[in-house]
């Protein structure tokens, strides 16, 4: 929801540009072959920083284990190692070092925090409170959010939310825009489920403290959790008129229009979120939004911004071979979906697009080939949307195997509403009368959701244009698939 967009420090920089890793990881080689070499403190914690991020953690304890070899009373290496024992489960060993390292720093603030951190995750409570009360005590400025933290994490564990809150107010006494506190004490809520009561406690918050973009941020977070979408965009809205960079609020309110198809004032707070030229994931967003008004050309546009997002996220390649799909090109638009389908096979938009491609471009043998494939493979897949197989045959006229997909499917009791369903827009899209239109709106009060889906699939003029039908969705009142839109 609202996690999808990140803001980043653009003045962050990775580690490793300010490291040359390159020399301490040839000492290294060298120290595995029974070399003697020489490892400054400096050496150790690049190699240990550089394993730890390569998810290698045999090699991370190799190195830590070499340094406290030569500098055993490092606190550094200490904690560090006592950190790889806690992820490998071996709390015992992990808790024996940092009191090794107490007895080297009796009052380091950072050995108190991990070990309140790991007490908790054995539901150790009292004893983690101790920690983290001496951790507090003793933390500088730059640890003291993570023990606030980490503490009203185990509070709410404990089941204490309320002394939880109080122990975050704390910590925003002295520091009153703190977003990780913020977050916190949204979290805090989370952990319970009281997304009325947050909605209630922000709102007070809001009435002393005005101009505070995220205790706005957060009560705008709680009335989306609950539903309440135009709440919602009223909260993000003053977060933004408080903090005109608010990323996040501009965010989550392109994200919630978008949710209700109004697509350009979706694209309008989207485009507000890109402030530096590293907020590509925006443009994504915006390209998803063009397509859905079919407007390929500033798809492609805004894809070709957020081209960095395609050696990790599907979704770009599949927006692009959509936006040529949607420009009736499917020879260009193939390729895309083949290689979604290589890296995921039950992708199924991927798979209905591709169906989709041979199906414009008359590759039956194809089509069959990847049809009878899902069938066999995938036989649940294939059910939870035979719809949308029906469809693509019954618009490219391939009506030798829409009749065979519906003849296996009549023999599913389950389905026989949705059935009798597409059998009626069938016959409205033959003979588009009044008394036919009306039969389709009955069904919306049988089955409101299969109905819209169905039309959307079958007649998707009566959906999106005809001013009747749009009016009878309104008029029932039942809230039309708040899902992302897909195509």
């Amino acid at each position: 929801m609202f996690d999808d967009f990140e803001e980043e420090d653009e003045n962050f920089d990775d580690l490793f540009s300010k490291i040359d890793i390159e020399e301490a990881l040839i000492k290294y080689e060298k120290l595995k072959n029974n070399d003697s070499v020489f490892f400054s403190e400096e050496d150790i914690e690049n190699l240990s920083y550089h394993f730890l991020i390569k998810g290698d953690k045999e090699q991370q304890l190799a190195i830590i284990n070499h340094g406290l070899t030569i500098y055993p009373t490092n606190i550094d290496f200490i904690i560090e190692k006592a950190e790889i024992y806690w992820k490998q489960k071996d709390i015992g060993s992990a808790l024996e070092l940092l009191n090794k390292a107490k007895g080297l720093s009796p009052f380091d603030p950072l050995i108190y925090n991990i070990e309140g951190l790991i007490l908790t995750d054995i539901d150790q409570f009292d004893e983690a409170e101790d920690c983290f009360k001496v951790a507090l005590e003793h933390a500088d400025e730059e640890l003291l959010v993570d023990v606030y933290i980490g503490y009203a994490q185990m509070l709410c564990q404990d089941n204490r939310n309320e002394k939880a809150n109080e122990l975050i107010e704390r910590g925003l006494y002295n520091d009153n825009e703190n977003e990780l506190l913020f977050n916190q004490l949204g979290l805090n809520f989370i952990a319970n489920g009281t997304y009325s009561e947050a909605i209630a406690y922000f709102m007070k918050r809001t009435d002393l403290e005005p101009f505070s973009y995220n205790t706005w941020l957060q009560l705008g977070r709680f009335y989306e959790i609950n539903g309440n979408q135009e709440e919602a965009l009223n909260a993000y809205d003053y977060a933004g008129i408080v903090n005109k960079d608010a990323k996040k609020a501009f965010f989550s309110m392109g994200s919630i229009y978008e949710s209700k198809e109004a697509y350009e004032k979706a694209i309008e707070n989207y485009k507000l979120c890109k402030k530096t030229e590293g907020d590509v994931y925006p443009d994504l967003c915006i390209a998803r939004c063009y397509l859905a008004l079919s407007e390929s050309d500033l798809a492609r546009l805004h894809l070709k911004n957020a081209k960095t997002l395609g050696d990790f996220l599907p979704e770009y390649h599949y927006l692009l071979g959509y936006s040529y799909l949607a420009d009736e090109q499917p020879i260009k638009a193939l390729p895309y979906f083949k290689r979604l389908i290589k890296d995921d096979p039950e992708d199924f938009s991927s798979q209905k697009a591709l169906i989709t491609c041979y199906a414009d471009l008359n590759k039956i043998p194809e089509l069959l080939a990847a049809y009878k494939k899902i069938k066999k493979q995938n036989k649940e897949l294939f059910f939870d949307h035979w719809k949308d197989f029906a469809s693509i045959f019954y618009h490219s006229e391939l009506d030798e195997m829409f009749d065979d997909l519906i003849q296996q499917v009549e023999q599913i009791s389950e389905y026989q509403i949705e059935l009798e369903v597409i059998k009626k827009i069938i016959k409205y899209n033959h003979s588009p009368s009044m008394k036919n239109k009306e039969v389709i709106v009955k069904f919306l009060i049988k089955d409101y959701h299969d109905t819209v889906e169905s039309v959307k699939l079958f007649c998707p003029n009566l959906y999106f244009e005809d001013e009747y039908f749009k009016l009878n969705l309104h008029l029932y009142n039942i809230e039309d698939n708040n899902e992302q839109r897909y195509f």
